[in-house]
């Protein structure tokens, strides 16, 4: 991977790296020197730069996971550059392998694209979605990639759209409630023992007997957003997990946007989708 920066101010090779996380081990070497070129000549940490450089940090490829069987598989693709991949999620797909699921996940159709692009790299998941659940997920193309998501958590909001049963009391207001694991389940549930997060919602519109509700969320944990609507007896609709009376139906949770600040260009990215036509069916 070639990981390029643009320089802000003169300062030092090595300064600019202790700047911006870059540790030398992840480099290649060329010369028996860290692989590092400003303006098509290969430099030492020791060298300058000045404000407007590119500089080309030239990163160790990764070996792509061999327990993730590629499948071609459709991958609805909303965006990909050379360090990032976001991709549309279909719901009841599990995102990665696992003893009860080795096959079918997510994992192994980003596993055969990464494949049949040349894309040498382990798979690495920014955000993750409940299986049951569909929409955007962010997809880093390298480790060290996602260690720099790490550092920007407090910049990535997800938002999502949600059909519900019922109507909710406060028609725009913040879930605060902490979250635990149920012991011996993959349930959830409110505990004043478990981990802080906040749930932000606004209801869109409201029918007879369900609402349509925008919901956004930092740092969101695992079934955060089912487990705070269910506890007002608002479930999502299709969720069989926590009580939705409409367990037959998709589970109606779907991340439509979400919005970050890019880790290595340091743009503002921001992707917004369509709803998906379940919505629309269960609707009308």
């Amino acid at each position: 991977m070639e990981m390029i920066y643009r320089v802000k101010k003169p300062e030092t090779i090595l300064r600019f790296m202790q700047e911006n996380n870059v540790p030398t081990k992840i480099l290649d070497l060329e010369d028996n020197k860290p692989k590092i070129y400003v303006n098509n000549s290969l430099k030492s940490r020791k060298d300058t730069v000045k404000k407007s450089d590119k500089i080309h940090f030239f990163v160790k490829d990764e070996k792509r996971d061999e327990r993730v069987k590629p499948e071609d598989k459709e991958l609805n693709i909303v965006f990909e550059d050379p360090y990032v991949l976001i991709v549309n999620k279909p719901s009841n797909m599990q995102m990665m392998i696992s003893k009860a699921h080795p096959s079918g996940t997510l994992a192994n159709i980003v596993n055969h694209y990464y494949e049949q692009k040349d894309i040498r790299a382990k798979i690495h998941f920014v955000t993750k979605l409940d299986k049951e659940a569909s929409g955007l997920i962010v997809i880093a193309k390298h480790r060290f990639i996602k260690y720099l998501f790490s550092n920007l958590d407090d910049t990535m909001t997800y938002y999502f759209k949600a059909l519900v049963e019922g109507k909710l009391g406060l028609k725009e207001s913040t879930i605060p409630l902490p979250i635990s694991r149920v012991e011996g389940s993959i349930k959830r549930e409110i505990s004043q023992t478990g981990n802080e997060c906040l749930t932000n919602y606004s209801v869109i519109k409201e029918f007879k007997d369900y609402s349509l509700v925008d919901i956004w969320v930092k740092n969101k944990r695992a079934h955060q957003i089912r487990v705070h609507l269910s506890y007002f007896y608002n479930h999502v609709i299709g969720d069989s997990l926590y009580g939705s009376s409409k367990p037959d139906k998709e589970l109606l949770l779907f991340c439509y946007k979400i919005i970050f600040s890019h880790p290595i260009t340091e743009e503002d990215i921001h992707f917004e989708i369509d709803l998906p036509a379940s919505f629309d069916e269960f609707i009308k």
